[in-house]
């Protein structure tokens, strides 16, 4: 099954839990594991708690860490300025797998999951598997 989901700015935390959750029955998973992956090479999947000072401070930890504005080959070859949301998806990742229990995700109190737009704002695509 594919969620297509539209972002609204760089670093967006769009959660998409209720739409996996939702999609469990129409993959038909009771029990075992879902696969949820990110078609794109700017956008990263990610389990945390939904609130708004975790969200900020992961911000400024990865702009810290990969400075938008950083002297990268890929800027300067491509004109795209968006090297540092490469080199982050690729520390960050592009799947996830959920346990799945009795039909429903299987997740700790505070967990939500994330897609995270870590370049520009538009539809991104996202892929739920059962395992």
């Amino acid at each position: 099954m594919e969620l297509v989901i539209k972002t609204k700015q760089q670093f967006d935390f769009v959660d998409i839990t209720e739409q996996i959750e939702s999609s469990l029955s129409e993959l038909k998973v009771k029990n075992g594991a879902v696969l949820v992956f990110s078609k794109h090479t700017t956008a990263s999947l990610i389990v945390n708690e939904k609130e708004e000072g975790v969200e900020e401070d992961t911000v400024n930890f990865w702009k810290r860490l990969l400075p938008p504005e950083g002297d990268y080959r890929h800027n300067q070859l491509r004109k795209d300025d968006n090297a540092h949301a490469h080199l982050l998806a690729m520390f960050l990742g592009p799947s996830i797998i959920l346990p799945v229990k009795q039909g429903r995700l299987d997740l700790g109190t505070w967990q939500r999951i994330f897609l995270v737009e870590l370049d520009k704002p538009r539809v991104r695509r996202v892929i739920v598997q059962a395992v």
